[in-house]
């Protein structure tokens, strides 16, 4: 799955928690037939091939319009840790990396970062930047200039045809159970550690990226609205320019 930043953005994946109906052995026909019938339909996918279920993934998950992943992976052995809700072009989370985390939010086409000390420490080691930025930002959200692209590939985490674009040749691997949601795994010829799974039941969402551990990314609250999705108050934010010395 393809690399979207330094901090080792791969392919994302969706963890889908489906509820489904149970009865026991000896309950009467009317409970059974209402417990098949909310159990989710396969959808077909299963039958498809490679590149038109990852194209059927990709159509469901912009038309629920919102989602959160979570997880972690790795850049050149370095772990990155991913905490993002995302809606839209929108996005509210963070990647941590080596210490180093980096807050971002997005709305409504603004961007907003905020970095903690670490972050600065490891872009100057000699902690002078570290120093300037704790004194003159705090906890502010920093807000970059429209000109300003040094971010785009931590923020390009809202793209999703980014998001499930192969690095080689997608084909088809087993159907099974995956976070309780029956799935194809999808392999990727270019990544061969990566299996992303596409739910085979209700709408085809991408279910897991299964990596081996500490790496792996899941999804959850599709289609939520999130509350925390919102510009921040003109008070806790601090413009680029008055950054520059």
């Amino acid at each position: 799955m393809k690399s979207v930043s330094r901090a080792g953005l791969a392919a994302l994946t969706m963890s889908a928690a489906l509820l489904a109906g149970c009865g026991s052995g000896d309950g009467d026909a009317a409970t059974t037939a209402a417990a098949t019938s909310a159990a989710p339909a396969a959808n077909g996918v299963a039958d498809l091939p490679a590149d038109a279920i990852v194209a059927k993934a990709a159509a469901a998950l912009k038309a629920a319009k919102s989602f959160h992943v979570k997880g972690a992976m790795t850049d050149n052995g370095d772990v990155t840790d991913i905490d993002m809700k995302i809606s839209g072009a929108d996005v509210i989370g963070a990647l941590e990396f080596g210490g180093a985390k980096l807050e971002m939010l997005a709305v409504g086409g603004q961007r907003y970062i905020r970095p903690n000390e670490a972050f600065w420490t490891m872009i100057d080691s000699s902690g002078a930047t570290a120093k300037l930025m704790k004194d003159a930002v705090g906890t502010k959200w920093i807000k970059p200039s429209a000109t300003d692209t040094s971010f785009n590939d931590f923020f390009s985490i809202t793209n999703v045809d980014d998001m499930l674009k192969a690095t080689g040749t997608m084909s088809k691997g087993e159907v099974k159970t995956v976070e309780g949601v029956p799935a194809i795994g999808l392999l990727d010829s270019g990544d061969a550690k990566s299996t992303l799974y596409i739910a085979t039941t209700g709408e085809p969402y991408p279910v897991k990226l299964d990596r081996p551990a500490p790496e792996g990314l899941t999804f959850s609250e599709i289609g939520a609205t999130f509350a925390e999705l919102k510009a921040p108050a003109a008070t806790e934010v601090i413009d680029q320019s008055a950054l520059k010395k």
